[in-house]
């Protein structure tokens, strides 16, 4: 069976939920780079300093020079994971290092996702109910948005983030991995459909195209 019949219900989706111009699509990512531009130079950093490192040999200096600039500085995400938060990241990614290594040299416009869609949920959803204590000793779960930006720190090609109001853009109110895997198959068509606007942005900025879907995301829901 082929993607498109696979993916096809989905994408049905995502035409009723999003219909911009070429013109609207390149108007919000220029905008997201004059806003926040300079802000990414710790993504890109965070980004390429992880992707020379082995998953399975993550260490407390890794967490501290790469996994928590991006997650607490760059992804604004202190209050919700703490440092405590970002330390049991760090081992659950080293633990799943074998499940997740594949997947790094993917890219969402080749991949054909459904030969991955139990994988990605698997994962979606392993790390999203990863459990630590908050300073006040409560338990907590990493939860769906630090999931969407852990899984992009490691695939940055493959994985899109999202929030919780990019999740209500497009339906997914469950936001597990189930609803993960309808995105990245929505995103994936919007990135096919915007191809040309998209390689345009992706060498004037030097940008991924995950980032900028992302971008654009963010900017038409915020």
């Amino acid at each position: 069976m082929e993607e498109e019949e696979i993916i096809w219900p989905y994408v049905k989706k995502v035409k009723s939920v999003l219909q911009p111009s070429p013109e609207e699509f390149r108007k919000y990512v220029e905008e997201s780079e004059r806003k926040y531009g300079i802000s990414d130079c710790i993504y890109r950093q965070c980004i390429e300093e992880l992707s020379r490192v082995n998953l399975s040999q993550l260490n407390e200096e890794h967490e501290i020079r790469i996994i928590r600039p991006f997650l607490l500085t760059w992804g604004v995400m202190g209050r919700v994971l703490g440092y405590e938060g970002v330390s049991a990241i760090r081992k659950k990614l080293k633990g799943l290092d074998e499940k997740i290594t594949p997947l790094r040299h993917e890219d969402l416009f080749s991949v054909k996702l459904h030969e991955i869609k139990e994988l990605v949920i698997e994962l979606f959803d392993e790390i999203r109910q990863t459990e630590f204590k908050s300073k006040k000793g409560k338990q907590k779960e990493v939860g769906s948005t630090a999931t969407s930006k852990v899984l992009h720190l490691t695939c940055p090609t493959l994985f899109i983030m999202w929030d919780s109001a990019i999740r209500a853009k497009y339906g997914k109110t469950r936001g597990n991995g189930e609803d993960y895997f309808e995105f990245l198959v929505e995103m994936k068509e919007i990135l096919q459909s915007f191809k040309p606007a998209i390689e345009q942005l992706q060498k004037r900025y030097g940008t991924k195209v995950t980032r900028i879907i992302d971008q654009y995301n963010w900017m038409a829901t915020h």
